[in-house]
């Protein structure tokens, strides 16, 4: 019978093989074959499942996942993004527009546990090796503040500029809400009339790309300005190998 007992002596030994830096999937897998309960290792890395609903369309593939973080997770990412804020960027210089992304950004590159966590998690919901992704971003929106219809795909022009030796055009965009934003704040995905609206520990995802793996223009979203309260998100990208 599996173990659903969890000694102490087990639970320093995650957090000690968790802090020098070893995946969930390890551990899990560690947990596993020791003999204790898949639910057990679960609890024990903090992992749940993620209950995905598709929107219901053939032009976008796109889920929502609710209750991705919990609210104590959101609050703790919230306040290590306002510590470390700098003013949002595009992937390109062809807009004069000064309006067209008016948030900040925060890149969550730092070794911070809840850090740490957060790029696991999404990983491991993925199931898409942590190689293939960028470093996690905030986002910090204040009112009136947006980022205009965009997509996050690279244009043929952009793609040399932002690929790697090992990585390229990107593929999933990966977005969480932190926090219930009182008015405002919505992601309006145009060309499909979705509107996605705030809600603290929801997450977004979406395939940039067609089947063919060619950019798919109908994942054109909008984040719309704020207009009472604040906006607070996590954005993860994949790419594709180079």
């Amino acid at each position: 019978m599996p173990r659903t007992d969890f000694p102490q002596e087990w639970q320093d030994w995650v957090a000690q093989n968790v802090a020098r830096g070893c995946s969930s999937a390890e551990i899990f897998n560690t947990l596993v074959k020791e003999g204790f309960a898949p639910e057990v290792a679960e609890r024990a890395l903090n992992i749940r499942r993620v209950a995905l609903n598709r929107f219901p369309s053939d032009r976008i593939e796109l889920y929502t996942a609710e209750g991705f973080l919990t609210p104590p997770e959101c609050e703790e990412l919230v306040d290590i993004i306002k510590d470390n804020l700098r003013p949002s960027t595009i992937s390109h210089d062809g807009t004069a527009d000064s309006s067209f992304r008016t948030s900040r950004t925060c890149d969550l590159t730092g070794g911070e546990p809840a850090v740490r966590a957060l790029d696991e998690r999404i990983c491991g919901a993925m199931g898409i090796d942590p190689k293939m992704a960028e470093a996690s971003q905030g986002q910090y929106y204040e009112i009136t503040q947006e980022f205009k219809p965009h997509t996050d795909y690279f244009e043929p022009y952009e793609l040399e500029r932002n690929s790697t030796a090992t990585l390229g055009q990107r593929t999933w965009t990966f977005m969480i809400y932190l926090n219930d934003v009182e008015s405002g704040g919505e992601t309006h995905f145009v060309s499909v009339g979705l509107k996605v609206p705030p809600k603290a520990g929801t997450a977004v995802l979406w395939n940039n790309l067609k089947r063919d793996g060619t950019p798919n223009y109908d994942t054109l979203h909008h984040g719309t300005p704020v207009t009472a309260g604040y906006k607070a998100i996590i954005t993860k990208w994949f790419r594709r190998p180079r």
